[in-house]
């Protein structure tokens, strides 16, 4: 009696799990291994004064990039119950007062400005002046508080 010889069936289908496999751990290497780029500001160190929450206030943040110093402004909101924090810029200075004025509708009153040392104390003055222009009371108990945190450089 004669054997029937096999015939190989060759499948139509490849089987990708090990692809997905090697995806996987490239993008788990790539996670570990990489790095999240944050903009540095050299903050000056507090001599005195009182701590201010930054969560309750308006947080502008002045960083002394080349050519020109760049304004961010973070915020700190409630997103479906919960605490978010998001972080806008740079910004031009008209900007800077639209995006106040929105904060002040939601009853921040305190502005917190945190300068990089480097950067002049004149543009920080602008800033303030800029953040000032949203807030019609100014100068009042209802109107805006300003903390600044900005050194000069030695000359």
């Amino acid at each position: 009696m004669r054997r029937k010889k096999k015939e190989f069936k060759l499948d139509d289908e490849m089987d990708i799990t090990p692809m997905i496999d090697v995806t996987f751990l490239l993008l788990i290497f790539f996670m570990v291994t990489s790095k999240m780029n944050q903009v540095k500001g050299d903050l000056p160190p507090a001599k005195n004064g009182l701590g201010v929450n930054a969560k309750d206030a308006i947080v502008i943040s002045v960083f002394n990039m080349d050519p020109d110093p760049e304004v961010y402004i973070t915020m700190h909101k409630r997103v479906l119950g919960v605490a978010a924090t998001a972080e806008e810029g740079p910004l031009a200075l008209e900007q800077l007062t639209e995006l106040v004025r929105e904060e002040m509708a939601g009853n921040r009153r305190t502005v917190i400005i945190r300068a990089d040392r480097d950067l002049a104390s004149g543009f920080v003055e602008e800033v303030a002046r800029a953040a000032s222009e949203a807030d019609p009371n100014l100068g009042t108990e209802e109107g805006l508080q300003f903390f600044v945190g900005v050194m000069d450089k030695p000359r």
